[in-house]
């Protein structure tokens, strides 16, 4: 009897063994999962200057909080340390922003019911939207292009030339569409399509399909690395690939309440940065 007490004690001690790695390697493999990520993820849950923007330092998992008076506020793409707002119908640039606040800023635009603006990379230039219409103004000689209507929100410049946006043609359908500034043509760059954004490095294209809001692609510009995510809830939207495109970071939305989230593409891990949040805007520097 006290043998047999023995032997299940034994086998109880390794089972419990056995439990506590299969757990610490699952949690080791979690943590793997995002070895390495870096920079810096900045989002405003809403759209008014009322709401922070919220700031996510990924190296150091620190999270910080300004209090102010823009919104829409983006990265600039041709200097990280620098960013473009909106406040009072005026567009500006802020110059050395500290997670402290912002207080160096620069006026670049002024205009009526402006939104979105970003910068155009390697250009002296912005663009935003302005009554639905993406707009494109060269900061040198303060002209300005209307480029579209946008019936959908969200658009990011491919390169310097080259701005990409979702089009609803005559069938309804979708189409992710290129406009180039240098002479003025547009054309379907990618049929059956939306929401287009790059990485901050402009190598990786994220975008949907039709009327598919779970599934994201991720596709290599130049290359022929190709990848997609699923998820569980009912879309994920807004959304931005990493440099080397085996992350993203988005919306996980669903009835009543959003969750933002990296995602590892490789494995489908999923890390949540910011619960009960849908952030009006959102971007990744590196």
């Amino acid at each position: 009897m006290i043998a047999i007490k023995k032997t299940i004690s034994i086998f109880v001690i390794i089972l419990m063994s056995i439990i506590i790695f299969i757990v610490l390697l699952s949690v080791f493999q979690y943590y793997k999962s995002f070895y390495g990520l870096k920079g810096e993820i900045m989002l405003m849950e809403g759209e008014a200057p009322s709401f922070p923007v919220l700031i996510y330092d990924i190296k150091n998992n620190k999270k910080y909080e300004i209090r102010n008076i823009f919104y829409d506020v983006q990265y600039d793409a041709n200097n990280g340390n620098n960013l473009i707002a909106v406040i009072d119908n005026e567009i500006y640039k802020i110059n050395e922003y500290q997670r402290t606040g912002f207080a160096n800023r620069q006026l670049l635009y002024t205009g009526e019911n402006v939104r979105y603006p970003k910068f155009v990379p390697d250009k002296n230039a912005i663009s935003f939207t302005q009554k639905d219409k993406l707009t494109y103004y060269d900061l040198d000689t303060k002209k300005s292009i209307v480029i579209a209507k946008l019936l959908l929100p969200g658009y990011d410049w491919l390169d310097s030339d080259t701005v990409l946006f979702t089009e609803v043609d005559n069938s309804e359908s979708l189409n992710i569409m290129a406009y180039k500034i240098s002479n003025n043509k547009t054309y379907v760059f990618k049929k059956d399509a939306a929401y287009p954004s790059l990485s901050y490095n402009k190598k990786f294209l994220a975008y949907q399909r039709g009327n598919v809001r779970n599934v994201v692609y991720i596709e290599e510009i130049n290359g022929s690395h190709r990848k997609s995510v699923r998820v569980n809830s009912i879309g994920l939207l807004p959304y931005k690939p990493s440099s080397d495109g085996n992350y993203l970071i988005g919306a996980m939305y669903y009835a009543g309440h959003a969750d933002v989230v990296i995602i590892n593409v490789t494995n489908n891990k999923i890390r949540k940065i910011f619960p009960g949040i849908f952030p009006s805007v959102l971007d990744w520097k590196e």
